[in-house]
C-alpha cells in the first residue's frame, strides 16, 4: 500500500506556536521543538506544513484540530482528545500516544510507525490509506471504524478491538496478539497466519483435532 508522505518543504525555520496561536489559528511552515498549551483549545486549529520534534501535548484536549502534512517525530501525544480531528497526509515516527483518543475522526494518508500506542481509541474512524508499522497498539479500540486500504505490519495488537468493524481485506498475518475481539460477520476475506486460523477457530468453540 502506497501512503502519500507529507509534503514538506526541504528547510522549515524553527517557530513558536505559543505566540502565533495568539495572532491565528492557522499555524503553517514551520519546524516545531517545544509547546505550550492550554488544556482544552476552544477554537479550531489548523496546523499545515509543520514538522513537530521532540515536543508533548499530553493531555491536551482539541475542540477541533486538522493536521495537513505534517510530521511527529519523538513526540509524546498520550492522553491527548483528538477526537473529530482531521489527519491528512501525516506521519508519526518514534512517539507516544498511550490513551490517546482519535475516535470519530477522519485519517487519510497516514503513517504511525515504530510507536507506543496502547489504548489508542479511533473508534467510529474513517482511516483511507493508514499504516500502523512496528507499533505497540495493544487494547487499542476501533469499534465501528471504517477502513479502506488499512494496514497493520508487524505491530503488537494484543487485546484490540474491532467490534462491528470490517476486516475485509486486512492482512494481520505479520503481527502479533493472544485475543482480539472482533465480530465474526466482518471477519471475512480477513487475512491470517495458520497459527492465528486456529486462535479463531478455537474461539468459535471448534475443536481442533491434529
Amino acid at each position: 500500500m502506497k501512503i502519500t508522505s507529507p509534503k514538506l518543504r526541504s528547510f522549515l525555520p524553527e517557530m513558536d506556536v505559543t505566540s502565533a496561536l495568539l495572532e491565528d489559528y492557522y499555524v503553517s511552515e514551520g519546524t516545531v521543538t517545544s509547546l505550550e498549551l492550554e488544556e482544552e483549545q476552544e477554537d479550531k486549529i489548523i496546523f499545515d506544513q509543520i514538522h513537530f520534534q521532540g515536543i508533548s501535548m499530553e493531555g491536551v484536549r482539541f475542540q477541533q484540530v486538522e493536521f495537513v502534512d505534517c510530521l511527529f517525530e519523538k513526540c509524546d501525544l498520550s492522553n491527548v482528545d483528538f477526537g473529530d480531528a482531521v489527519f491528512h497526509r501525516v506521519e508519526i515516527r518514534n512517539s507516544k500516544l498511550l490513551g490517546t483518543n482519535i475516535s470519530a475522526s477522519r485519517l487519510t494518508d497516514v503513517k504511525i510507525e515504530d510507536s507506543v500506542a496502547n489504548y489508542l481509541s479511533m473508534s467510529f474512524s474513517k482511516l483511507k490509506k493508514v499504516l500502523f508499522k512496528q507499533t505497540s497498539i495493544n487494547r487499542a479500540d476501533f469499534i465501528e471504524a471504517a477502513f479502506d486500504k488499512v494496514g497493520f505490519e508487524k505491530c503488537e495488537l494484543d487485546g484490540a478491538n474491532f467490534t462491528e468493524t470490517s476486516l475485509k481485506g486486512i492482512d494481520l498475518s505479520s503481527n502479533t496478539y493472544e485475543q482480539l475481539t472482533v465480530t465474526i460477520e466482518k471477519l471475512e476475506d480477513c487475512i491470517v497466519s495458520t497459527e492465528q486460523a486456529i486462535g479463531f477457530a478455537k474461539s468459535l468453540g471448534l475443536v481442533i483435532k491434529e
